[in-house]
């Protein structure tokens, strides 16, 4: 037969408070901080998942930061492509104008003064810069210009020697990446070489310029020395074929953005539902637990009023009981 003593009694009435007050204070602490899993042992399981969302939060974060700064870049890439499109047309329809044969040389030289502005233009547009950085000089963001540039000799149809400047890409064609998920990197941009082409230096009097550049500079120097009519459909061609590269490094960004903008809406719904998840494994309802803390508050009161009670009555219980 188990003999029930005092301390046995005592013993139990405290375990019992101690219990009900550690669960108001749990239940004071979630509704302090708003969260159902303050230690880990509150909620061992749960509180593996919080960690492994907030990791994924995290990974999300950087993937998202990179999508972002990807997007600016491109946005910025194809806004200035077709900057570089008006450009090039403006010289094409001059090229067209001025193939008549029958200009004076005051039109020639003002018409020589406006291609060197388009030059200047799509130098400008070659060096476009994000946050510091050349964004179509592929890997070599730090070169102030995309270009350099030499002089050569071209012969004329009829046989005149013009002087111009021949252009050459200064960058590389590694494009700069960033990546979009744990397996895939896109670069947001193209290189001014896929833009605008790239002649090697040269000093020889029969090698025709393919060069965006090259070809404008040509275009520039036969309108200076009175010799263009003669050499027209070759700067004509050469504004053509020029064109049709910057539409298709147009058409390639174009597809880079579409990218972005999928992998940037699939983001915004993947970081939704992790923080839903997240929420839910952690967050506390804040009016259940109100009603609950009250509830044991009540509790804790009722069973201290009664441990008083049975206190009293030990005594004389355990006198019976003897």
């Amino acid at each position: 037969m188990i003999q029930i003593t005092s301390n046995m009694i005592y013993n139990n009435i405290n375990k019992q408070l101690d219990n009900e007050s550690v669960n108001i204070y749990n239940l004071e602490n979630q509704i302090s901080t708003g969260l159902q899993i303050n230690q880990p042992q509150d909620n061992p399981a749960g509180q593996v998942n919080v960690l492994s969302y907030q990791n994924s939060l995290s990974n999300l974060k950087q993937y998202t930061s990179n999508v972002s700064q990807a997007t600016e870049i491109s946005a910025l890439a194809s806004s200035t492509a077709s900057n570089a499109i008006s450009v090039v047309n403006t010289a094409k329809t001059l090229a067209l104008q001025m193939a008549n044969g029958t200009n004076s040389t005051a039109n020639n030289q003002a018409a020589a003064s406006q291609v060197g502005e388009l030059i200047n233009e799509i130098q400008q547009i070659a060096s476009t810069n994000y946050n510091g950085e050349n964004i179509f000089t592929g890997e070599n963001t730090s070169i102030p210009s995309a270009y350099t540039s030499s002089t050569a000799n071209y012969t004329t149809a009829s046989g005149t020697a013009v002087p111009y400047k021949v252009y050459t890409y200064a960058g590389n064609n590694v494009q700069k990446k960033y990546q979009l998920t744990q397996d895939e990197f896109l670069a947001p941009s193209v290189t001014a070489n896929e833009m605008f082409g790239s002649d090697n230096p040269t000093t020889s009097t029969t090698t025709t310029p393919t060069g965006l550049l090259s070809v404008l500079s040509l275009f520039q120097a036969e309108l200076k020395s009175n010799t263009y009519a003669n050499n027209s459909s070759t700067i004509i061609n050469g504004l053509s074929n020029g064109l049709s590269r910057l539409t298709a490094a147009q058409a390639t960004i174009g597809a880079k953005q579409e990218r972005l903008t999928e992998q940037t809406t699939s983001y915004q719904t993947v970081n939704a539902n992790i923080k839903q998840l997240l929420g839910d494994t952690q967050d506390v309802n804040i009016a259940q637990a109100t009603t609950n803390l009250t509830q044991a508050q009540t509790t804790y009161q009722a069973t201290l009023a009664m441990s008083s009670e049975i206190t009293q009555l030990t005594p004389m219980l355990l006198r019976y009981l003897g």
